[in-house]
């Protein structure tokens, strides 16, 4: 299923698709899920978050960080002849063009999104995250992804039930 929505993505945005994506499996449980869906915000405990005063945890599920990548390689074309006028000189006419190709891929770095009422936190070796909930633009949710916005900044994350940080999200902004 996270292939077909990482397709969705991919195109959405423009950029072709690495072969890596990633396929995550939900950590949220049926219970969880069906107390988000009603509107009801559910209250976890992690012990791999620090929580702040007055913090609490609404939601944690595996996720994929969608970080743009770009390479720039160029491609020639050269031509020319040569002309005898005499025995000892030769007129050469060259030419040629150079043009640049740009490609642009997504790598996905997995790691697991928690929401608190304050923050939104990736957890990840690799391109790891913290932003304030007060700073958040814009969400856009879309099958197997959601894009959250802080200020001219988006965020891309691939996940198995990104419907359900959408709403939490909404409940807690």
């Amino acid at each position: 299923m996270a292939g077909k929505g990482s397709r969705f993505v991919a195109s959405l945005f423009g950029i072709r698709l690495s072969e890596d994506a990633p396929q995550l499996q939900s950590l949220v449980p049926q219970r969880i899920s069906n107390e988000i869906m009603t509107g009801q915000l559910p209250k976890f405990n992690p012990s791999t978050i620090m929580l702040g005063q007055n913090e609490t945890c609404h939601f944690m599920d595996k996720a994929a960080l969608a970080v743009k990548q770009k390479e720039r390689s160029y491609s020639s074309r050269r031509g020319g002849s040569s002309y005898k006028v005499t025995k000892n000189w030769t007129m050469h006419n060259m030419h040629g063009t150079t043009r640049p190709i740009d490609q642009e891929w997504f790598e996905f770095k997995e790691g697991v999104v928690f929401v608190t009422n304050e923050r939104i936190i990736f957890v990840a070796p690799e391109h790891g995250f913290e932003k304030k909930i007060k700073n958040l633009t814009a969400i856009i949710p879309y099958t197997d992804a959601v894009a959250l916005q802080f200020g001219s900044q988006t965020i891309n994350l691939m996940m198995p039930q990104s419907q359900l940080m959408t709403m939490v999200l909404q409940m807690v902004h």
